[in-house]
């Protein structure tokens, strides 16, 4: 094929919405295939160009660039049953948490380089953040492929597999504690009259507006949140609230508890 080929294996929420991704995002820079044991996923994937392709070892073999986004449990009997379609030049990219470099080394049987993902689903709207492990993907070309690959859908960064579990914690759950507090201040808004419709659209307009904010200044964050409130006004009182519930404490508490169920899931009797 003229093209790369990037063929993902599990087409579920994490890899439809790759695929969805690259389709929007990187539209004519390569060919995109898509396999899913059931095939009701890939009806809408076919819909944006993915092409749906009829078993695992067909995507192999079809493909260079193999992306894992089966169940954590499921990916050694997913690459064991492709393992001979798999040669030297192909890349195996696991997105399961918790499957380490050395078990997916062991899984294609050393036959192709093999690299660890941990996405986070704003991928769909090209807004991701991916930590790429590239430590046995020797060639220096594949890893800056990926790398380019993973940042058409937003922040790319490459970690060592020892931070692999932080970043899960707090960047592959990070969209779930965001829609928490966007669910609180919707459900306010409809607390104080507003439409569902449209205390939503208010939150998502909030929320997009000071991250941009955020991205374009240099001032810390707490600055940013002193200079919002005046002297003896709403928002100060509002503020003083959070701050007697501790939101930042549990803010942290919650990240760490990911981090110790993520560190859990990575030891040998956590798998």
């Amino acid at each position: 094929m003229s093209m790369e080929a990037v063929g993902c294996i599990g087409c579920g929420r994490m890899g439809g919405a790759l695929l969805s991704g690259w389709a929007m995002h990187a539209r004519g820079a390569c060919v995109l295939c898509g396999f899913n044991r059931s095939p009701g996923p890939m009806a809408d994937l076919v819909a944006k160009g993915i092409r749906a392709m009829p078993d695992a070892v067909s995507l192999v073999r079809e493909c260079r660039i193999v992306i894992v986004a089966v169940k954590p449990h499921q990916v050694e009997e997913v690459l064991g049953s492709v393992r001979d379609a798999l040669t030297a030049d192909k890349v195996v990219v696991s997105v399961a948490a918790g499957v380490t470099l050395e078990q997916l080394g062991d899984a294609v049987g050393g036959r192709c380089a093999v690299a660890r993902c941990m996405p986070n689903t704003p991928a769909l709207v090209g807004q991701g953040v991916f930590a790429l492990c590239l430590d046995r993907v020797p060639s220096q070309d594949d890893r800056s492929e990926l790398v380019a690959l993973f940042g058409r859908l937003g922040m790319s960064l490459v970690l060592p597999e020892g931070r692999f579990a932080a970043f899960s914690a707090l960047m592959g759950a990070g969209p779930a504690y965001v829609f928490a507090m966007m669910q609180g201040l919707v459900q306010a808004g409809v607390t104080l009259g507003f439409p569902h419709a449209q205390s939503r659209a208010m939150v998502t307009a909030l929320f997009q507006g000071a991250s941009a904010m955020a991205a374009e200044s240099s001032a810390p964050l707490h600055q940013m949140r002193d200079d919002v409130c005046s002297p003896g006004g709403l928002t100060i009182a509002g503020v003083n609230h959070l701050d007697r519930c501790g939101l930042t404490g549990i803010l942290v508490d919650a990240v760490l508890a990911a981090d110790a169920k993520g560190r859990a899931m990575e030891a040998p009797t956590g798998r």
